[in-house]
């Protein structure tokens, strides 16, 4: 397997997916952790440095997890509500970590002004609970929704295609003019590496968000889906299953939906038996 710099992998698993299991329990952890020492200033001799410890790795976690959630996308596509979240744990652990240690001596030096400070520590660490709860959230939404609840291409394909019944019969020049004109989120296709696709019915379950896909919708979007994707195996079977024909060709009707499953259902017996061999 491919990696895609030190963020990529670890032990031949995506790195995201391990590590942000530690921002999302010590970060939260530490917040809490900082409000108590607030309000129960008699735990802070033990428990402040601790505190200090613990949100310290949630900082240095978050970038990692920031890093390693664009090597992963890659691989998989970009969740970009998960992204923006992702960006913002990232900038509250820092500021809440430097508001935490800016509080710690200037309750050293008994400084008057320590309880602002304080003040503004513990609201840094309600949104740093509110705000890695969404990144958790989102990250687990853009992981499981559609697998929880697939989007049926068949279906969609069907209502694409009886929504335009005029285009599925008669011939059909497969060139960029024709491409250009099928350019919105109801009738999408894309030219990737001379072939023609249509990723109408693929938009919705596009597991990177649907504007990535919309985005392509009339253009030739083979640099687009190399760079994001390059040679991984799974996003090119999936693409090969809304394939139309070749550029420059002409083709006397568009596939049906159900070819469209089945060209699917066969790319994935071969990957299980390629899991097999």
């Amino acid at each position: 397997m491919n990696s895609n710099g030190i963020f990529d992998l670890f032990l031949g698993l995506p790195l995201h997916t391990l590590i942000t299991h530690v921002v999302v329990v010590v970060l939260p952890i530490s917040a809490i952790a900082l409000s108590l020492l607030f309000f129960f200033p008699k735990f802070r001799k033990h428990y402040f440095v601790l505190t200090l410890i613990g949100l310290a790795v949630s900082l240095v976690s978050a970038f990692i997890a920031k890093q390693s959630g664009e090597a992963l996308s890659v691989r998989v596509g970009s969740p970009a509500q998960h992204i923006e979240w992702g960006e913002k744990v990232v900038i509250i652990a820092g500021l809440l970590f430097i508001a935490s240690l800016i509080w710690y001596f200037m309750l050293k030096k008994k400084n008057k002004f320590n309880v602002i400070v304080g003040y503004i520590a513990i609201i840094l660490a309600v949104a740093a609970l509110v705000i890695s709860y969404l990144a958790g959230h989102s990250g687990a939404k853009a992981t499981w929704e559609k697998r929880l609840n697939p989007v049926s291409v068949e279906t969609i394909a069907g209502e694409t295609t009886s929504s335009a019944p005029s285009e599925s019969t008669g011939p059909i020049e497969l060139s960029m003019q024709t491409v250009a004109q099928k350019n919105t989120p109801e009738n999408c296709w894309a030219v990737v590496s001379n072939n023609v696709y249509n990723l109408t019915a693929y938009i919705a379950a596009h597991p990177g968000g649907s504007v990535n896909i919309t985005k392509l919708c009339g253009t030739d979007a083979t640099s687009a889906f190399s760079n994001q994707h390059g040679q991984s195996a799974k996003p090119n079977r999936t693409l090969e299953g809304f394939i139309i024909g070749a550029l420059g060709t002409t083709i006397d009707t568009l596939p049906t939906p159900q070819a469209i499953a089945n060209n699917n259902s066969q790319n994935e017996e071969e990957e299980n038996e390629g899991d097999e061999d």
